[in-house]
């Protein structure tokens, strides 16, 4: 009997011994389970709070033309201060002179210089000018000159990547098409010279 009862008591404190470090144990990794939920809503937090909504620039060309640009959202960049990441993007340029056809953007993404107003639209990028359509997968848009940068282009729109351009009477496909702001004119090309621009006539 007194053997029984030592034997007893030895299981007895081993179940308990066994609880606590199960017990333990299951605590412990739950504890860093919910550390590790935490610190991932507060990263998630920091990117919210880095992010605005609902953004809006304008501004006025030394030629009285007017550019704006609006974004749901837009999130500025840690190396250049002076740099946006934009998302879902509209844009317009309406020129001073009446005899312009004014100019709609729109694109997914766009990197928007806030001092230059110098843009780059990217991912199904659509132009919208009179009763032209073009798209393609990027587009470069610059301005006024950079007085810090000289060299750069100006009044200039460049569509690059599976540009296809849509008039009635006819479709092009290309890699590039440049449009010059100020003069109107249009030019649509290949970055090999020997592939052609591809033509299409559409008959009414």
């Amino acid at each position: 009997m007194h053997k029984k009862s030592l034997i007893q008591i030895f299981l007895l404190i081993t179940l308990v011994f066994f609880t606590y470090f199960v017990f333990k144990l299951y605590y412990n990794t739950n504890d860093q389970l919910i550390k590790k939920d935490i610190s991932k809503v507060e990263n998630l937090d920091d990117e919210k709070q880095s992010l605005i909504k609902d953004i809006k620039y304008t501004s006025n060309n030394n030629n009285g033309d007017f550019y704006e640009i609006l974004a749901d959202y837009g999130e500025a960049s840690n190396e250049d201060p002076e740099l946006m990441f934009l998302s879902n993007v509209k844009a317009n340029i309406i020129f001073k002179d009446k005899n312009k056809e004014n100019v709609k953007l729109t694109s997914d993404y766009a990197n928007f210089n806030t001092r230059t107003f110098e843009t780059t639209f990217m991912n199904k990028v659509k132009i919208t000018r009179k009763d032209e359509i073009i798209t393609g997968n990027e587009l470069y848009l610059v301005l006024d000159k950079d007085p810090a940068n000289e060299t750069k282009e100006e009044n200039l729109l460049r569509m690059s990547k599976n540009v296809f351009y849509k008039k009635p009477g006819y479709t092009l496909k290309a890699d590039i098409l440049e449009i010059d702001l100020i003069s109107k004119n249009s030019k649509i090309y290949m970055n090999e010279d020997n592939k052609k621009v591809i033509a299409t006539t559409i008959l009414n």
